[in-house]
């Protein structure tokens, strides 16, 4: 037979209502757990605050679909705002949202069938407790938080119907009696006093038989294998009467039976039996009256649930300082002070600006790595999410054009599973941001190409930058560690240069962890590879590499004149002579005058194959990268030392 389940009416996730947030995106952003798997320090666990297992529910969910409606985004943040501003009101609703029961879960369970007397004595608790709920929210007059007072009472006689019928003290099974109060039924309750009559005759059969046969522990019990004997121990066996009759041996005792208890039993064991199934029918019908109101009870769960998730937003809001956004239509983002929501506890965290519109449409992040520039593209997605999911965002002052998708390339990370290399899995995450971006996405870009050889790499990323910056027109940050795409500043409209600040005395590095307009002098990746415990001898080693990396590039870009052309941005001029050659020349269409490769004698510096090799090797972190990752670069090297590109072999 199958069961009809009620349904509340359906609803269609659109995209044209929500955020669109894929899995990838979710994993990168560490929406509901951390990219090790965990829940805890992930943006869910650390602003959920609420009272129910509903409302941590809907908190997910709000932070899976965050709303592209500005109205309806507009409503939850007024009664955020309403609760931030009354603290009282705030305190009183998580009180009564304290210990609430899961409507939710306990509606899905009365609508299958399955609910049993604790179930309803739940539900009834549940409905029990919403007066005061209703009344405080009531105390205003916010929109959202009224709509959430509404309906909360239509089950109150739901609720006197459970609880006139239900014990207070429920047992789990429904099928062994325990359920109804006395004076429900008085067909159960005739049942009841025959086994309540049944039983006081055996209490008084006990007392009776230790005085006649003087064992003072002499037992009257019941098993459901045997019913209800007489236990006696062997020590009393001599006292035994002729017209017990032995039905059981054990170690210590005897068990018995006479003629007059197996009557009783009887009696007892059938009117137990008859008042069961009358209280198991008696349930059922009730379940059955209570299941009529499941629509309801789910909407009152709704609306529980709601309440809680505006309370923990309110919450957070008040403890951490948080502020409500000015969300627009158009296409700009302005964060004043911006913070990361997870890593703001740290007392040493520095909040950080951003602009970006019409004239600032796409930021080229350059700097050392631990400079804090994955954080500031995490941050600026997680507060475009937390203000269109309802929430207030950690900065001093915000301004939100509506993003209809956040799309992120954050990180390496091969997929054995399905044989993609970690390289191959970067370019079909980059394939679906080029794909299904607008103008209205938030594209966060941090690092692409670091998993193919350096040329390659630049050429990919360059690319892509173009593309996004010109076609596509999405809101975009992308932290690299290219310097040679700065100089797309002066050729892309829309496309600034920004860098995360680091003060340098000698050789000690400090990280600021502030962004800076314009470009990034230096990579600085000798000093932070000193700061990862290097060895010292190693880190001088690249020193003196870097610096004679540095002086054969520098000769090979000089001019006609002889004076070698200026360093730029850091290491960009490293590869600089080989730049046109990347960007399509060939030496074939190379013009006679264009430049090339200063003459030096053999022995002066060396040869650009091995300049290429090392610089690569020197640009790699093998703490990042996977063994697949390091085999293929050494076997990348060989490649190159072998002369396998032929603008490397002129």
């Amino acid at each position: 037979m199958t069961a009809t389940v009620p349904l509340r009416d359906i609803e269609f996730a659109e995209e044209q209502h929500y955020m669109v947030l894929v899995e990838t995106t979710l994993r990168n952003l560490e929406v509901t757990h951390t990219l090790g798997g965990d829940k805890q320090g992930s943006l869910l666990s650390s602003i959920d605050a609420t009272r129910t297992w509903m409302g941590r529910r809907m908190l997910r969910q709000w932070l899976l679909m965050p709303l592209l409606d500005r109205q309806e985004i507009a409503k939850r943040h007024g009664a955020v705002s309403s609760l931030v501003n009354a603290n009282r009101r705030l305190r009183n609703l998580r009180e009564a949202l304290k210990g609430g029961r899961d409507l939710e879960r306990l509606s899905t369970r009365l609508a299958y069938g399955r609910a049993n007397g604790r179930d309803l004595g739940a539900i009834s608790d549940a409905l029990a407790r919403l007066p005061s709920l209703h009344a405080i929210l009531t105390e205003g007059s916010d929109e959202l938080l009224v709509e959430c007072a509404e309906n909360l009472l239509d089950l109150d006689e739901i609720r006197l119907l459970i609880s006139e019928a239900l014990n207070d003290e429920l047992p789990v099974t429904i099928r062994e009696g325990g359920l109804f109060k006395q004076g429900w039924s008085q067909k159960l309750d005739t049942h009841r006093s025959a086994v309540a009559e049944g039983k006081e005759w055996l209490d008084n059969l006990e007392a009776t038989e230790r005085e006649r046969l003087e064992i003072p522990r002499l037992k009257v019990k019941y098993n459901r294998q045997f019913g209800y004997f007489i236990e006696i121990s062997n020590a009393h066996l001599d006292k035994v009467p002729e017209e017990y009759t032995r039905r059981q041996t054990l170690v210590n005792a005897e068990r018995y039976v006479t003629e007059e208890l197996k009557e009783k039993e009887e009696l007892i064991l059938n009117a137990k039996g008859r008042g069961n199934e009358l209280e198991y029918a008696l349930f059922r019908e009730l379940r059955d009256q209570v299941k009529e109101h499941c629509q309801a009870l789910s909407l009152i769960a709704r609306k529980v649930a709601t309440t809680d998730v505006l309370c923990s937003l309110a919450h957070h809001a008040r403890r951490f300082g948080w502020t409500r956004p000015e969300m627009s239509e158009d296409e700009k983002l302005d964060i004043k002070a911006g913070r990361h929501p997870v890593l703001e506890a740290s007392a040493s965290f520095v909040p950080n600006d951003l602009t970006l519109d019409k004239k600032r449409r796409f930021l080229l992040l350059t700097g050392p790595n631990m400079g804090g520039k994955s954080t500031y593209l995490r941050q600026t997605a997680l507060i475009s999410i937390l203000a269109q999911a309802g929430s207030f965002v950690p900065a001093e002052r915000a301004r939100i054009g509506l993003v209809d998708r956040v799309f992120t390339r954050v990180g390496a990370h091969d997929d054995i599973r399905r044989g993609r290399s970690t390289f191959m899995v970067e370019m079909i995450e980059v394939a679906h941001i080029l794909r299904r971006a607008t103008s209205r996405s938030l594209v966060l870009l941090d690092e692409i190409g670091r998993g193919t050889s350096t040329f390659d790499g630049l050429a990919i990323a360059w690319a892509v930058t173009e593309d996004v910056a010109t076609r596509v027109g999405s809101r975009c940050l992308f932290a690299t560690h290219y310097h040679q795409l700065v100089g797309l500043e002066a050729e892309i409209e829309g496309l600034v240069n920004v860098h995360v600040q680091v003060a340098q005395s000698g050789d000690e590095l400090k990280f600021l962890y502030t962004v800076g307009d314009g470009p990034c002098d230096d990579s600085y990746g000798v000093q932070v590879a000193a700061l990862a415990g290097l060895p010292a001898h190693v880190v001088e080693r690249a020193r003196d590499l870097l610096l004679f990396l540095e002086t054969q590039a520098e000769g090979a870009r000089a001019g006609e004149d002889g004076t070698p052309l200026s360093r730029g941005v850091g290491q960009s001029s490293l590869f600089g002579w080989m730049l046109p050659k990347v960007v399509g020349a060939t030496p074939e269409t190379e013009d006679a005058d264009t430049e090339g490769p200063a003459e030096v004698p053999m022995g002066a510096r060396l040869e650009p194959t091995e300049a290429a090799a090392l610089a690569r090797l020197a640009e790699m972190d093998p703490d990042a990268m996977s063994p697949r990752e390091a085999m293929d670069l050494i076997y990348e090297l060989k490649g190159i030392l072998r002369g396998q590109h032929e603008w490397l072999e002129e």
